[in-house]
């Protein structure tokens, strides 16, 4: 701002400035446009002049919009009980939590959560054992952009046996038939075995009618060969009762193991007596 007076007492400018010489020039800076007035001043005579600073208002900004959704990955289910499963997942960013399921890909079950988080973990109950589920999981953003992974399958554990045991012995290894080859010319080695044998202790409080032992013939982490043996009790409360599996040996087995069964092919618990 310039200004030049000639034949004045005073000179002042308002807006807070005051009195300023008769020649002179001010930077001025304003956030909105503003009126100055200079009042140049003689005797009683006084004579004003206006200067406006205009300023241009700035154009508002617009608002960032998101429209990206939540990238879903590291699908995956666990299962605590036979009738229960918990998904899990996470987003690259705060999201809430849902989970379609059911028997086949039209789902028709649901399980939900409104907390936004990018750790999902949703738990699914009131499953039928042994039996495979499909589901789908979706996040949506604060925004409300939504994501939803492909469909996936679990399977539930098995229906446990109510009927549990003790395994007090157990043991594997290999043997051969031993048969003589006639008068005079001793014995011969005939076909080799794998085998398992031990003894178990009926630790319910119920009659075990039958008890299905699977003998399992391992290759590193591969099952190769098993042998199924049925024990047909009844086996009271209490009491010890032993058996012995064999099947043809196959020298790649460098471990055997066994699991239990109920009649009705539920998984019977099994503790180690001490």
């Amino acid at each position: 701002m310039k200004w030049a007076v000639t034949g004045a007492d005073t000179v002042t400018i308002d807006q807070g400035i005051g009195e300023v010489p008769a020649i002179g020039s001010k930077e001025l800076s304003s956030t909105r446009t503003i009126a100055y007035t200079i009042t140049a001043s003689k005797a009683d005579v006084y004579v004003t002049r206006a200067a406006v600073l205009y300023v241009k208002e700035a154009a508002p900004v617009a608002p960032v919009v998101d429209t990206t959704p939540p990238v879903i990955s590291g699908v995956s289910t666990s299962s605590e009980t036979d009738t229960s499963a918990d998904v899990t997942w996470t987003t690259n960013e705060p999201a809430d939590s849902y989970v379609e399921y059911g028997k086949d890909i039209s789902y028709g079950l649901t399980a939900s959560s409104n907390e936004l988080t990018a750790n999902h973990s949703l738990k699914l109950t009131g499953l039928e054992p042994n039996t495979a589920y499909h589901f789908r999981v979706t996040s949506s953003d604060k925004a409300g952009n939504k994501a939803s992974s492909a469909d996936n399958i679990f399977i539930t554990a098995q229906e446990k046996s109510p009927y549990s045991l003790i395994l007090l012995s157990e043991e594997w290894g290999r043997r051969a038939d031993i048969s003589s080859s006639g008068v005079g010319s001793g014995m011969v080695e005939g076909p080799k075995y794998l085998y398992i044998k031990g003894s178990l202790q009926n630790n319910s409080n119920s009659i075990l009618r039958a008890i299905i032992i699977t003998m399992n013939c391992w290759s590193g982490n591969t099952i190769v060969k098993y042998e199924v043996y049925v024990y047909r009790g009844p086996a009271l409360p209490g009491q010890v009762f032993p058996f012995n599996i064999e099947i043809a040996d196959d020298p790649t087995v460098d471990k055997v193991t066994a699991d239990f069964a109920d009649s009705m092919g539920r998984v019977i618990e099994v503790t180690k007596a001490p």
